[in-house]
């Protein structure tokens, strides 16, 4: 059986484009398949910079023939009491392709429904690639597309110059897009030339032939190879911080890697700054020697011609010389202008409109971290240090250097204040004031930098919610998602159960003292931001499993902590089917039933009715326990002091009627209900649980 083989000829495709077409084409290939009635295969995927190819194993000659069956409506509404057809038979018959007097009738599950037969003849299977190379051509969904080509055009990411099919050894021609598909590819735009590919099996091979490595897995193992070879010849290691390696591996077609020199005067700058200008601006590799420095010299993948390799690595070493120029100049007159200045600059630079400018954050970082630090628990001279840390993390805002690379900020800052004696501490706490920076970055390795983070996180999210500018659907331009997450990834990291409204209260406050014109007053703001903060916490928690109505019942319980709300939804999955569990849910969820149902004015005062007495005395017997339990952070404790509530809730609904017609005993009832479900409510949000056990 013959392989197939599709090959999209392009302009060059970004890095992005060509992992969405990793990503989509095996489905694209495999819902194509089963569309053309062809056995499912396995399809490999290969894509380079300008082409992205789909190689399928395996498909028959030929498609078999068949006579398809399509149920339409049920007897009933096929055919009226004279046995004529209806407009709704008429019309399935219609859609079928067929008349209504093709249809038949068949038994389905004890009932009788009209069938359209229609017979579908064999094919060549070659007739069917043009529609398999449809779906994929026009299937794929780039993040950010070009519309090329007449009329209203195809959207892709780039245009399209070139289209292969192959089914064996067999050329497939069509035409789509305006295009005709051949047996001849391109090679390297300056290395090769045409490639005739004489079959589906033999494609790499042909294209390897005229410079080019089609197959991305192949290429990437290849580039690997060449960077251990190349990095040992030197008696270093390359390293790749970045993770530019999954981009620079879509820039080439055919890899070859260059050893250039760094002059070794530039490695008086601070590392970041080499490796960053080496990474980000120019995709190379740093080299590290055995005991963990710098190297003077760097690793590149250039997909030019290899005969002059030492021409495009001296190239490459001049590029980057300016750049390392530039940040020395730069660098140089920071140092000269020194920490002080620096901070200084900050009264000029606006950090928002409505917020002031850098140093107005600046000051608001500072009080903030002093009560977030004195809460934790830290000692006082940690207290100091975060302090201190939260004086100097936006010094660098001022700074040439990192107008120039502003992927360095925090980490400037940093390096300029250890070189003005600044504690170790303290200058590891501004590098790392902004981590966590998503899902894979870590948090900050101390205390002191916690602390800092932190009052980074909520002074952004604070002022956003304040400004009513928090993300709305997908759109977030400020990252407030991502500074959510962090918050609560610190905090569940270092175990600060200690409630963050406050710090929230605290962040408002100093905002607004700082700028009045706000669009949201502080209450409003931070409502929004707890359950923005929420939000997040069930989406970490997630992902160790605990379900979303965990969560939410533990949020409902105002436990007042991300740490304390997270133990809590954690033991309610564990205990979610257990009896004690089930029976104070039931309790909890009659409860808040009835007490919405009767409009409980929570104006609860005993008569003397024995029956209302004994729901009474459990309510206010359990109340101690459930505050203890709730302290220590014990829902097996809060649950054994809440059952008594549940049982004596059986025995009050049948000893007592709530719904009494003397309206002054009706509200007193209720209230009791109202009550009964508040103190209920004070172990977990129990009707955000569903009785079968919820989502786990």
């Amino acid at each position: 059986m013959p392989d197939l083989l599709i090959e999209i000829g392009c302009e060059e495709l970004p890095a992005s484009a060509c992992r969405e077409a990793i990503a989509q084409v095996p489905g694209l290939i495999t819902q194509a398949l089963a569309a053309a009635r062809l056995p499912e295969r396995e399809a490999t995927v290969m894509v380079a910079p300008r082409r992205i190819a789909m190689h399928v194993p395996d498909l028959p000659e030929t498609r078999e023939g068949r006579t398809a069956e399509v149920r339409g409506p049920a007897r009933q509404a096929a055919f009226g009491p004279d046995g004529a057809p209806t407009k709704a038979a008429e019309g399935f018959a219609r859609s079928q392709g067929v008349t209504a007097a093709d249809l038949v009738l068949r038994e389905d599950g004890g009932r009788e429904f009209v069938y359209a037969l229609r017979e579908e003849p064999a094919a060549d299977t070659a007739d069917l690639v043009p529609e398999l190379a449809r779906a994929v051509l026009e299937g794929i969904r780039f993040g950010k597309n070009m519309r090329w080509g007449s009329g209203d055009g195809l959207r892709f990411s780039r245009p399209v110059r070139w289209l292969v099919a192959k089914l064996g050894g067999r050329t497939v021609e069509f035409e789509l897009q305006g295009l005709t598909a051949g047996g001849v590819s391109h090679g390297h735009r300056f290395l090769g030339g045409d490639a005739e590919i004489p079959d589906a099996a033999g494609y790499r091979d042909a294209l390897r032939g005229q410079g080019v490595v089609a197959d991305h897995v192949e290429r990437r193992a290849e580039i690997v190879a060449a960077l251990d070879a190349a990095a040992a010849d030197t008696g270093c290691a390359w390293s790749d911080p970045g993770g530019k390696l999954e981009e620079v591996l879509f820039l080439v077609e055919r890899p070859s890697v260059l050893v250039g020199d760094i002059d070794p005067q530039h490695l008086r700058l601070p590392e970041k700054v080499l490796v960053t200008a080496m990474q980000s601006h120019q995709r190379y590799f740093p080299l590290r020697r055995a005991d963990g420095s710098l190297e003077p010299r760097f690793l590149s993948v250039s997909n030019g011609d290899p005969a002059h390799g030492a021409t495009i690595a001296r190239g490459n070493a001049d590029v980057l010389d300016a750049r390392l120029q530039d940040a020395a100049f730069s660098f140089d007159r920071d140092r000269e202008a020194g920490l002080g200045a620096l901070n200084h600059r900050l009264d000029t630079i606006v950090f928002h409109k409505r917020l002031g400018s850098m140093a107005d954050k600046r000051d608001r970082l500072e009080a903030l971290a002093f009560h977030i630090a004195r809460d934790a628990g830290l000692t006082a001279v940690e207290i100091d240090h975060a302090v201190k840390a939260a004086a100097l993390a936006k010094a660098d805002q001022g700074a040439v250097l990192v107008a120039e690379f502003s992927e360095l900020q925090g980490e400037v800052a940093a390096v300029y204040a250890a070189l003005e004696g600044v504690p170790e501490d303290v200058c590891t706490a501004v590098r790392e004031h902004y981590l966590p920076e998503g899902p894979d970055s870590p948090v900050p390795s101390s205390p002191v930098g916690a602390v800092v983070a932190l009052a980074e996180k909520i002074d952004n999210l604070m002022g956003a919610f304040l400004c009513d500018e928090a993300p709305s659907g997908s759109k977030d331009p400020y990252g407030l998602r991502r500074a959510a997450a962090g918050l609560v990834r610190v905090l569940l990291h270092y175990g600060w159960d200690v409630p963050h409204a406050p710090w929230l209260a605290e962040s408002a406050s100093d905002i607004r003292e700082q700028d009045t014109d706000l669009v949201l007053d502080d209450a409003a703001a931070i409502t929004r931001l707890e359950a923005f903060i929420g939000d997040r916490l069930a989406f970490t928690l997630a992902g160790e499993g605990v379900s979303a109505e965990a969560c939410a019942a533990a949020q409902g319980a105002g436990l007042g902590s991300v740490v304390a709300t997270a133990a809590w939804a954690r033991q309610i999955d564990a205990t979610r089917r257990d009896d004690v569990f089930r029976c104070v849910w039931n309790a909890c969820t009659r409860l808040v039933k009835i007490a919405a149902a009767g409009g409980d004015t929570g104006q609860f005062a005993t008569a003397g009715d024995p029956g209302e007495d004994a729901l009474a005395d459990a309510v206010r017997a359990a109340s101690p326990g459930i505050e203890a339990a709730r302290g220590a952070r014990d829902l097996g404790a809060a649950l054994a002091a809440a059952a008594p509530v549940a049982e004596a809730v059986d025995r009050f609904f049948v000893d007592v009627l709530v719904n009494a017609e003397d309206p002054s005993v009706r509200a007193r009832r209720y209230a009791l209900v109202g009550e009964a479900a508040r103190t209920l409510l004070r172990v977990a949000d129990f009707p955000k649980v569903t009785e079968q056990g919820g989502d786990r």
